[in-house]
């Protein structure tokens, strides 16, 4: 035992008592925002060697050496930085701890954590016994009588417990969201696998194809060089045969030339009498044969050629292809062009006073599905206005979306639940969302959903299992963000675009929940209750300006670009608004009808 308790106290030592900076055992250990500690000659140093002015002043700025989150020195320089008597206790423990393995080895761990100092307050030196709700800081008995005098101070335990739960809470979150992330990780490994593969049997079949072709050319190399031997062969054949020809009719007239001749020469007058009718009409027959040459004409006349067709050494080419993802598609819109053309429009029965709520196009087919509330129902129509069947019945649906995939996501206010459903009509998962409204998804297939549920306004981020991730309802001033929040959706880069129909304001969060642009817009772009909202391809923001009748732009930061369409062009009341996927834009008006336009 005595010899675990001093592996022990060397672990604490290791882990947790040695600045990582020196790598030595703190001395006057100060704690930074990040709670990261270091010692305080040493941090002085850190700052001094790494910081832009190369000082330690107060206000300079300066990242941490662990987590390198950015931080300022305090107004009293590097020595206002909290002390973190945490440490220091520990410290003494373990100074404890030791002294007392030399002279027992039965005292268990619980006995040695027992001499461990509670902190006490640093003004006074007081143990902490208060925690004021006002400063958000731990206080001593004579803070709570003097400085804090008029805040609102618990009981330690009490504020410590509710801190727990906290925590707890935030941790339950984090370890979802840890998952969610090492599930999205895992998928990146497999893919680097997918690609290591695809390379090698991509590269075999380069390979193979490349060696296929040269044998397919070297045979044909083969067949043209056989081809051209044959050919040459049989003209040579040819020739061979018509010269013989005519060497034997050569010969003959040599001869009768030289027989005459020398009856001429030779001759006695009897002799030339008696042979001259033979030898005239020898000759005479021989001046009258022709040579035929026809052939020798043909052949001389043909030429042998190889006829070389141009080789394309490109046999193939390399392209990348997307794969389906569960998000909805994105579709570009022109940033400047005359006025989009209506090419269709219908009417949805049944809807009263709220109209169309919901409007979504399938990726797959272009079929429109309209959330109608009031009629509770979810419709599916072709772009003439031709109602498709099965329609799904639920209650109240706020909003839909299709997937990739073709399964439908739908908003069921009425029950506060969000769906799933395939496209045989059969729900695929289905979880509670109190409140739900406007629904999106991320590039990761996370659901991101708008709820208004007892006053507690807000967006979520859940699971495709319905395990909440992120909550994002104030900033970092506990300041409610949004009054009514209704429609969302997620650019190509995982923001997410928020439309708050009270606040008459559009905001954009990044995946953290931290706000990165909000648009309220003036002069002509002036928003009035703001509802549907949709992003293209390049993340550029539709908006569907409901109370000025009219379909705004926005850039991916939330800057005004132009109208898309407007009540002059007889838009009333937009509602919803979708993409189909050959680029086309479908706007719900609340008197009930579809309009659909192309750019």
């Amino acid at each position: 035992m005595a010899a675990k308790a001093g592996n022990l106290a060397d672990i604490l030592t290791n882990d947790f008592l040695c600045c990582q900076i020196c790598l030595g055992e703190f001395q006057e250990p100060k704690a930074l925002p990040c709670l990261h500690t270091y010692c305080l000659k040493c941090l002085t140093q850190f700052i001094q060697e790494t910081s832009p002015t190369r000082r330690a002043d107060p206000g300079t700025m300066f990242q941490c050496a662990v987590c390198r989150e950015d931080t300022r020195v305090p107004n009293g320089g590097v020595k206002a930085f909290k002390t973190n008597h945490h440490i220091t206790s520990l410290f003494d423990a373990v100074l404890a701890n030791k002294k007392q393995t030399d002279t027992t080895s039965s005292q268990s761990l619980r006995n040695r954590e027992s001499i461990v100092k509670q902190p006490t307050c640093e003004r006074h030196q007081k143990e902490i016994l208060f925690y004021c709700t006002n400063c958000n800081e731990a206080i001593c008995i004579i803070c709570n009588g003097t400085t804090h005098k008029h805040h609102q101070s618990t009981d330690l335990s009490e504020a410590a417990k509710r801190q727990k739960s906290q925590i707890r809470d935030q941790l339950k979150r984090l370890e979802i969201n840890l998952k969610s992330k090492e599930q999205t990780a895992n998928k990146f490994h497999k893919h680097s696998e997918t690609i290591n593969t695809t390379k090698v049997e991509l590269l075999k079949k380069i390979d193979q194809t490349a060696s296929d072709l040269q044998k397919k050319i070297a045979s044909h190399a083969q067949q043209l060089k056989q081809e051209v031997t044959t050919r040459c062969h049989q003209q040579s054949k040819t020739l061979e045969a018509e010269l013989s020809n005519f060497d034997m009719q050569i010969g003959v007239l040599k001869s009768m030339k030289q027989f005459a001749e020398k009856i001429l020469q030779h001759g006695q007058d009897a002799e030339v009498v008696m042979l001259q009718k033979n030898v005239t009409t020898k000759l005479a027959e021989l001046e009258k044969q022709e040579s035929d040459i026809t052939v020798l004409q043909k052949v001389c006349s043909t030429k042998i050629t190889v006829y070389i067709s141009e080789i394309n050494p490109t046999f193939g080419k390399v392209e990348e292809t997307s794969q389906s993802t569960p998000r909805l598609c994105h579709p570009i819109i022109p940033l400047s062009c005359a006025a989009p053309k209506l090419i269709s429009i219908f009417k949805v029965q049944s809807c009263n006073n709220h109209g169309i709520t919901g409007i979504t196009a399938n990726p797959q087919t272009g079929h429109i599905a309209v959330a109608d509330i009031n009629a509770d129902t979810v419709k599916t129509y072709n772009v003439n206005g031709e109602l498709q069947q099965p329609v799904i019945s639920c209650n109240q649906p706020q909003d839909v979306l299709y997937l990739d995939n073709g399964n439908l996501l739908v908003s069921v206010s009425g029950d506060g639940e969000v769906w799933e459903v395939s496209p045989d009509q059969q729900i695929v998962r289905k979880h509670k969302v109190k409140g739900c409204r406007g629904i999106a998804v991320t590039s990761d297939g996370n659901r991101v959903i708008t709820s208004n549920e007892d006053s507690n306004e807000r967006v979520i981020i859940k699971t495709p299992d319905g395990e909440i991730i992120r909550e994002i309802k104030h900033d970092l001033n506990n300041q409610k963000y949004f009054n009514y929040p209704l429609y969302v959706t997620v650019t190509p880069s995982d923001n997410i675009v928020a439309s708050d129909r009270l606040k008459n304001c559009v905001f954009i969060f990044n995946i953290d929940g931290q706000l990165l642009h909000k648009y309220s817009g003036s002069g002509e772009g002036q928003l009035s209750h703001p509802c549907g909202v949709r992003v293209d391809g390049q993340g550029h923001i539709i908006v569907a300006d409901c109370g000025n009748h009219r379909i705004q732009l926005l850039s991916p930061k939330c800057q005004f670009i132009r109208h898309l369409i407007t009540e002059d062009q007889g838009l009333f009341q937009p509602r919803a608004v979708a993409l189909t996927p050959d680029g086309h834009l479908v706007v719900a008006q609340g008197d009930k009808t579809v309009k659909i336009f192309a750019f």
